[in-house]
């Protein structure tokens, strides 16, 4: 890949983006594809916002962003927050980029085709690997379930996504038309519990990527 470069992690909340990165990323500086590693992911921002309404709700200002649902959730009522993120990370990728450094970007958007082309510009694009972490969505739920479970039971403050919400935005996807972005893109199926399919998938994009 060119250097600097980016490696998207693209899916559904819950398919393994988090885990694919911790292999992939070590493997890029065990074999000296990067010297240097940076992963920025969109959802804390997301979550800053979806916290700045839980606080303004308390002083009894409006939420802006979004509301609660039935299992108390966060539930988005301003699409418009979406863009905006992206811009953000954008920002962060530029200001990031350095000789050597591989800058992982994560995020999930049900219409990732406009999302990456409206909101990245082109020169970041253009250095970019895309991968998209295939999982069915009721195992996503579970996993996230789960997460949030192991979170509460450690005494973390951690909320919960609401299912209608995850449902809305995630249920289905652009992934099979991410080739019309002109990006390099592989699809790594991470629904198959175990570790060897996994760490083939992670063996392919190594190799993808001295290639480039």
């Amino acid at each position: 890949m060119k250097v600097p470069f980016q490696v998207f992690l693209l899916g559904t909340p819950g398919c393994g983006k988090s885990e694919v990165y911790r292999r992939l990323s070590g493997r890029l500086l065990s074999e000296g594809v990067a010297e240097d590693v940076l992963r920025i992911d969109d959802y804390p921002k997301v979550r800053d916002c979806f916290a700045a309404d839980d606080e303004a709700e308390r002083a009894g200002r409006p939420r802006v962003y979004s509301s609660r649902g039935e299992d108390g959730g966060w539930i988005v009522k301003d699409a418009a927050l979406w863009d905006e993120v992206l811009r953000r990370v954008n920002a962060d990728v530029r200001s990031e980029r350095r000789p050597r450094r591989a800058i992982f970007v994560e995020f999930a958007r049900p219409d990732m085709v406009r999302s990456i082309a409206s909101n990245f510009d082109e020169d970041v694009r253009g250095s970019s690997l895309l991968l998209y972490i295939f999982c069915p969505f009721d195992i996503c739920w579970e996993r996230n379930v789960r997460r949030h479970q192991a979170a509460l039971a450690a005494g973390i403050d951690d909320h919960l996504v609401s299912r209608e919400e995850m449902e809305r935005t995630y249920l289905n996807d652009d992934h099979a038309r991410l080739h019309q972005l002109g990006i390099p893109f592989l699809v790594v199926d991470n629904h198959i519990e175990g570790d060897g399919f996994l760490d083939f998938a992670i063996q392919e994009v190594v190799a993808l990527l001295k290639a480039n």
